[in-house]
C-alpha cells in the first residue's frame, strides 16, 4: 500500500467519540469497566469524573441475583468475583431467604424463598475493585465536581466542574447518584424544571446498615442461621435482612439492613444527612419486642450507620441526544428487592454494547439514546414500582393486610404464606428472566434500517 493511500484511510477514519461518565459508583465504573472491554477498535474516548479525592464506596454489601451474575459472566467477572464466593454458583435450587416473622418474643418461620441459582453476597468495595482492574487509570479523574454542562453546536457538551476545569464530550453519561446533576440537566433541557422527579423524595423509611464479623456473633448466638443462610426478617412497620458477604481476606462477614417504615411522610422531601452514625440503643429500641436471634444480631451492629432511604418519582426518559443517565440517578429505589446495583450494572451493560457497536458513530448518538431508554426507562421504572411494592409486603402494608397489628403473635399462618408467595412474585424476574433478551432488542432496534 502507498503512502498517499495511508493517509487516505486515516483521513475517513471516524473520529473518535468523547464518552464522559460522571461518577464512580457502581454504575460508573461497571460501565467504564464494560466501554474497555467491548471497545476492541479504540474508537472511544473514554473519561469518568469523579467529585471525591479518591475512589471509596459508602455502604457494605451488594447482593447479586442470577439476572446480574449472568451480565458477570459476559463481562469476565465471574472468575475474579468467584475468589469472594465459598462455592461456584449454578443453576439448581437453592434457597434466596429464609423468611421470618419476627416482630414478637418467638418468631415463626414462614417459608424458604427457592430459585434457581443463588443470591450473592460481596462486599461493595470488591466489586469496586474487581471493575477497576479492567480500567485504564489515566481515564479517570478524581476531585471533579460536575456543577454544570451546556450542549453546542460545533463542539459537543462543554462540562465545568467546581475546580474551575473544563472537559468536553459528544455523549455525557450520569451515573452521579441520586442528587444527579446531569439528571436535573436532562429535565431542564426536556422543558421540565419544576417536574417531581427533578429531586429524591423520602420513603419515610430509615435503614440501619452495618457487617458484623462472624466470631462476634458465634460468640453472642452460636450456630446463628444467617451465617450460612440469607434471612428476611419481617414484621408490622420494619423489617430486616441479613445475609453472609466473603470480604477479601478471607473474613466471613453479616451484612445486615434494618428498615423501620413511617408510610405517613412517604414522597416527603428530606433534610438530615444522607448517612449519619446512629447509637446501638437507637437499632434496640427500635426493635424492642423482637425475637431474641435478631436481638442477637443488633447486638453485634456495634458501628451502624443510619441512612434515610430516598428514591425518585419515575422519570419519562433516561437519554435525550447526548444525555443519558443511569444508575440511582436515573431510578434510585428502595432495598427491599436487592437490586439497585443490578440495574446500574444493567444500564452500564446496554448502553456499552450500543456505543461499542462497529456502526455506532457520532452522527447516531441520538438514535443510541432513543433505543437505550426505550429499553431501560421501562424496565428501570418497573423495578422501582416492584422495590417498593416489596418493602409493603415486608411491613405488612400492602393491601389485604391493614389490619395485622404490630407483635400481632397470632396472624393466621395462610396470611403468612400469602406473604411468602407475593414475595416470591416479586422476585420471580431476578431469576426467570435475562438481560441478554434486553441487550437483543436493544442492538435489533439500533441496526435496524442501517
Amino acid at each position: 500500500m502507498s503512502m498517499n493511500n495511508t493517509v487516505e484511510l486515516e483521513t475517513a477514519q471516524e473520529p473518535q467519540i468523547r464518552v464522559a461518565i460522571i461518577g464512580a459508583g457502581i454504575g460508573g465504573l461497571a460501565l467504564l469497566a464494560a466501554l474497555h472491554i467491548f471497545d476492541q477498535n479504540n474508537k472511544l474516548d473514554i473519561n469518568l469524573y469523579e467529585s471525591a479525592h479518591q475512589i471509596t464506596e459508602i455502604g457494605a454489601g451488594i447482593g447479586m441475583w442470577p439476572r446480574t451474575w449472568n451480565i458477570m459472566k459476559e463481562l469476565g467477572f465471574d472468575e475474579p468475583l468467584g475468589n469472594f464466593l465459598s462455592s461456584i454458583p449454578d443453576n439448581n435450587e437453592h434457597i434466596a431467604w429464609q423468611l421470618r416473622k419476627a416482630d414478637q418474643p418467638e418468631g415463626i418461620h414462614i417459608q424458604n424463598l427457592k430459585i434457581n441459582g443463588s443470591i450473592l453476597g460481596f462486599h461493595r468495595a470488591d466489586v469496586q475493585q474487581t471493575f477497576l482492574q479492567r480500567t485504564n487509570p489515566n481515564s479517570i479523574h478524581v476531585n471533579k465536581r460536575l456543577t454544570s454542562f451546556e450542549e453546542t453546536p460545533q463542539e459537543g457538551i462543554h462540562l465545568h466542574f467546581n475546580d474551575g476545569s473544563s472537559a468536553k464530550c459528544d455523549i455525557l453519561v450520569g451515573m452521579d447518584g441520586i442528587n444527579s446533576v446531569v439528571r436535573k440537566g436532562l429535565l431542564i433541557k426536556q422543558g421540565l424544571s419544576t417536574s417531581a422527579s427533578l429531586d429524591p423524595v423520602w420513603t419515610g423509611t430509615i435503614a440501619y446498615r452495618g457487617l458484623i464479623e462472624q466470631a462476634g456473633l458465634e460468640a453472642m448466638f452460636p450456630g446463628h442461621r444467617v451465617l450460612t443462610t440469607p434471612v428476611m426478617y419481617v414484621g408490622k412497620l420494619r423489617h430486616a435482612i441479613a445475609y453472609p458477604v466473603q470480604h477479601e481476606d478471607g473474613k466471613v462477614l453479616v451484612n445486615v439492613a434494618a428498615f423501620v417504615g413511617n408510610p405517613s411522610k412517604e414522597n416527603t422531601p428530606y433534610s438530615e444527612a444522607p448517612v449519619s452514625p446512629c447509637t446501638q440503643e437507637e437499632i434496640l429500641d427500635a426493635y424492642a419486642g423482637w425475637e431474641p436471634e435478631f436481638q442477637a444480631l443488633l447486638q453485634c451492629l456495634s458501628q451502624a450507620k443510619r441512612w434515610p432511604i430516598a428514591d425518585l418519582i419515575p422519570l419519562d426518559s433516561y437519554a435525550s441526544g447526548q444525555i443519558f443517565i443511569g444508575g440511582d440517578a436515573a431510578h434510585a429505589m428502595p432495598p427491599h428487592q436487592g437490586s439497585g446495583a443490578g440495574q446500574a450494572i444493567e444500564d452500564a451493560y446496554i448502553l456499552a454494547k450500543l456505543l461499542s457497536h462497529p456502526k455506532a458513530t457520532k452522527v447516531l448518538i441520538p438514535k443510541i439514546s432513543e433505543v437505550y431508554n426505550s429499553i431501560r426507562q421501562p424496565r428501570g421504572n418497573r423495578v422501582l414500582a416492584a422495590s417498593i411494592r416489596t418493602g409493603l409486603l415486608c411491613e405488612f402494608l400492602a393491601p389485604g393486610f391493614e389490619h395485622v397489628r404490630e407483635g400481632d403473635a397470632h396472624v393466621p399462618f395462610d396470611k403468612l404464606h400469602e406473604v411468602a408467595e407475593l414475595l416470591s412474585k416479586e422476585l420471580e424476574w431476578t431469576w426467570k428472566e435475562s438481560a441478554e433478551g434486553d441487550v437483543e432488542r436493544a442492538l435489533e432496534m439500533f441496526t435496524g434500517g442501517l
